[in-house]
């Protein structure tokens, strides 16, 4: 027993003997081993976020599945992927028109948002199919929100065109069911001179869940100096061709407005006047006269009426 008590006596005593040089010894081999194992290279399955957009004005139907990713490199590079977890981010095609979709994923699309020395080896899973909610389609015509002013002296001739005429709306049924017309984007020009040639963004304002295609169109208008040609005796001719029938005057002046262009090219004979009456001839009729111009051209007759009769001869 004595024997005993004295050899734990003298294990006590070398025990403390320098016991903070000891206890710092044995931290230090702590350290040193946690540093070591630090560095050892391993391999390690990380959680990884993905993202998926949809396209425009359709919305992902459910969760998407975890996905997670295969790394290797230090453990201590590993730790800094759970703060700041690896990413991947996937954008529909807007032609897309079906309820689900499937992303093929590779270690390739993996991205860390901070510099950490680590390798992706895999993802898992490789593929992820996607849902979406149904989408609906139907054509609508474009009506342009184009204000032109011309300037003094000018005018639009033939009024604004729009092409393509019509667009296609896409989205949920819920959304397009009540659109049935798209607008463009408002724009106002003023003092024109020339012809306008724009292309103008389909206005999306209030719709934010359906798409346009095309989402712009281009809208134009001929904008003209206009000008006026007084054109002497231009005969009265009587609708329908009556054969005996006289009209009093004969002829008239005809005063054309339109594009300085055009009228520079325009004769008398490119005028028609024509009186139709109502009645059988019997009686001398006044007719008010109707002035037939080249497309694009107005007219007006001096006098603008006529008396029409049956001749008596």
């Amino acid at each position: 027993m004595a024997a005993r008590e004295s050899w734990i006596a003298t294990f006590r005593r070398k025990a403390l003997t320098n016991w903070p040089v000891k206890v710092t010894a044995l931290v230090l081999s702590a350290v040193l081993w946690a540093a070591v194992a630090a560095e050892e290279p391993t391999t390690q399955l990380v959680p990884v976020l993905l993202q998926v957009e949809p396209p425009t004005g359709r919305a992902l139907r459910g969760a998407l599945p975890p996905v997670q990713a295969v790394y290797v490199g230090p453990t201590r590079e590993l730790i800094k992927l759970y703060s700041s977890p690896p990413t991947i981010r996937r954008v529909l095609p807007d032609t897309l028109s079906g309820s689900e979709y499937t992303l093929v994923l590779a270690p390739e699309d993996l991205v860390v948002r901070r510099t950490v020395n680590v390798r992706a080896q895999d993802v898992q899973p490789r593929t992820v199919t996607v849902a979406l909610d149904d989408v609906a389609r139907r054509a609508v015509p474009v009506v342009p929100r184009l204000r032109i002013v011309p300037d003094s002296g000018y005018e639009i001739v033939g009024g604004i065109a729009v092409e393509p005429p019509a667009v296609t709306v896409v989205g949920p049924e819920s959304a397009i069911q009540a659109l049935d017309t798209a607008f463009t984007v408002s724009i106002e020009l003023r003092g024109v001179t020339d012809p306008v040639r724009r292309t103008l963004p389909i206005d999306t304002t209030g719709h934010p869940r359906v798409r346009f295609a095309p989402a712009q169109v281009q809208v134009s208008a001929d904008v003209a100096f206009m000008a006026q040609r007084v054109l002497m005796g231009v005969p009265v001719t009587i609708h329908g061709e009556r054969v005996g029938w006289l009209t009093d005057p004969p002829a008239v002046i005809v005063t054309v407005r339109g594009p300085s262009t055009r009228l520079a090219r325009l004769t008398r004979d490119s005028v028609t006047v024509v009186a139709t009456p109502v009645g059988v001839g019997e009686q001398p009729e006044v007719v008010r006269l109707e002035v037939v111009p080249p497309n694009g051209l107005t007219g007006v007759a001096t006098p603008d009426t006529a008396v029409v009769s049956r001749s008596r001869g």
